[in-house]
């Protein structure tokens, strides 16, 4: 139940939880106003490397305030405070003006290779998308890396069987706090969206995997992630292993995993890192899901295409130029280009040349290629355009809807800026952040286009009120289903389908040739 109080003159809004009572301020966007309540805690950790338990009851009035982030490379930590016991928190954005009916949620899973972010990430700020588009917004955090996804078991024995998913675990009590607090904020238990990008999607992928018909949430939004990236139990013990070597050397004793700082474990993680990240193009991701048994029962794409979360809706996507944070678009030069996507193809088991998969790109684009942009369509492949696909293809017998769609918008002044559609460069267009901050300006440029955000925040919207896509006055989009239907969301938003088939079909028909399906 909300509130209106006058303190010093100032309208502020209260909110019941279960825990105790929450402040929220309001706050002033170009899109309406909006009530942020921040750094509510969800869930507390009592034990490093333990499922969290219930957040501590207040007394009183909890102001609105950033709560402390995961713990993680302080480099990456933009300045906030970290905390072990006190980093799992909600913020929540509420639109200012009443509603007459519950609203539609959606929860935000932020990424960072499972190892960065968190939820105050001001390019995923939600009160504009809330003010907008009258849903309520929540960003929640998990404990990260390290902390977050190590296999101890091994060393300890059943009492720290949970040990390599407690993010996961952090992410499910996050959701399941939504959905029992939500409606003293105004929201609809019944239609929670959970959306995550990057690592954060590889979550909410892992959870719809996990999920059964009293999952807490209805609806999910995977953007640029996969849902195949966990390890089996003898790969995360293999890291394990890794981090204690890089703790304390070859003889270190595994109790120091339990007794070291936690800004001692960070920089033993980070040196994992670094090494995982020299053997190839790509993200280095040592931490990450565990096929525990316990919590994760199988490869998440294995249980989706098996029906596991069949009931409910889903958007899945990525952008079309993921890769370009590890290929210099500027730089390379062609003959160089051309020898690492030969080697890229070579090392997936792959026969065609790197000749054969230029020209793909060529007649799936319609204009010519370079190597270079070969080389980068390729490893976006690799690493998120098919198991994208993978995915989308694995729920074509679902009853609960699922659209595909591609990000394909890049600054007109490419020539100097390679990033172009990069990984992420979607978020600032969903949630609605183009034009009030530098870092907006310095990814999108001086002029992005408003109509591309509009639409795509819409989209986003509507899916969380209805589990449909539909802009106003225009047709439904068309769901995924046999043709590969897609909505490319640039300049001119459109239907395409099966938008990369060329690259598809001389991938599949090599394998196929070589006996590799």
């Amino acid at each position: 139940m909300i509130e209106v109080i006058n303190d010093d003159g100032r309208q502020v809004l209260e909110f019941a939880t279960t825990a105790g009572r929450v402040r929220g301020r309001l706050v002033s966007t170009p899109d309406g106003d909006a009530v942020a309540s921040l750094g509510i805690p969800f869930a507390r950790v009592d034990e490093r490397y333990q499922p969290a338990v219930r957040p501590n009851e207040w007394a009183g009035v909890r102001d609105s305030g950033q709560g402390p982030i995961a713990w993680q490379d302080p480099g990456r930590a933009a300045g906030l405070s970290m905390s072990e016991r006190d980093c799992l928190t909600a913020n929540v954005w509420t639109p200012a003006a009443p509603s007459s009916s519950p609203r539609p949620v959606l929860v935000w899973v932020h990424g960072g290779a499972h190892l960065y972010g968190s939820n105050a990430h001001p390019l995923c700020d939600g009160a504009r998308l809330a003010a907008a588009h009258g849903l309520i917004v929540v960003a929640i955090s998990y404990r990260l890396g390290a902390l977050g996804y190590l296999r101890l078991d091994h060393f300890f024995g059943a009492d720290y069987g949970d040990a390599g998913n407690v993010a996961l675990r952090d992410t499910l009590s996050g959701v399941e706090w939504v959905r029992d607090e939500i409606a003293a904020f105004g929201g609809d238990p019944s239609r929670i969206t959970l959306m995550g990008q990057s690592a954060g999607g590889v979550a909410v992928a892992t959870l719809l995997a996990e999920s059964a018909d009293s999952a807490p949430f209805q609806r999910v939004i995977v953007e640029s992630a996969t849902a195949e990236r966990v390890h089996t139990l003898d790969e995360a013990a293999e890291v394990t292993n890794e981090l204690l070597e890089e703790l304390a050397g070859p003889h270190a004793a595994p109790e120091l995993l339990l007794g070291s700082s936690a800004a001692e474990l960070i920089a033993a993680q980070e040196r994992v890192v670094d090494r995982w990240k020299a053997t190839r193009r790509g993200p280095g991701i040592p931490f990450r899901p565990v096929l525990d048994h316990r919590f994760v029962h199988d490869i998440p794409l294995h249980a989706i295409a098996a029906g596991a979360g069949a009931h409910i809706d889903a958007i899945i996507g990525t952008n079309r130029n993921e890769a370009s944070g590890y290929i210099d678009l500027l730089r390379t030069g062609e003959s160089d280009a051309i020898s690492a996507l030969q080697s890229e193809l070579v090392a997936d088991g792959h026969t065609v040349t790197a000749a054969e998969y230029i020209e793909a790109c060529a007649r799936d684009d319609g204009v010519t290629a370079t190597a270079v942009d070969a080389l980068e369509s390729y490893v976006a492949d690799r690493l998120y355009r098919k198991p994208a696909s993978r995915l989308l293809d694995a729920r074509r017998n679902a009853s609960g809807t699922t659209y595909g769609y591609l990000f394909a918008w890049q600054r007109p002044d490419t020539a100097g800026w390679a990033r172009r559609a990069g990984h992420s460069l979607e978020l600032p267009f969903v949630f609605r952040h183009l034009d009030d901050s530098d870092a907006a300006r310095e990814e999108l440029g001086e002029a992005p286009p408003m109509a591309l955000s509009a639409t795509m925040s819409a989209s986003w919207a509507a899916f969380a009120a209805t589990g449909r896509i539909q802009e106003v006055d225009d047709p439904e989009w068309p769901v995924y289903e046999s043709q590969r239907a897609t909505i490319v969301f640039d300049e001119t938003t459109k239907i395409v389908h099966d938008p990369f088939a060329e690259r598809r079909r001389l991938l599949e028909v090599a394998r196929s040739t070589a006996g590799m399906i």
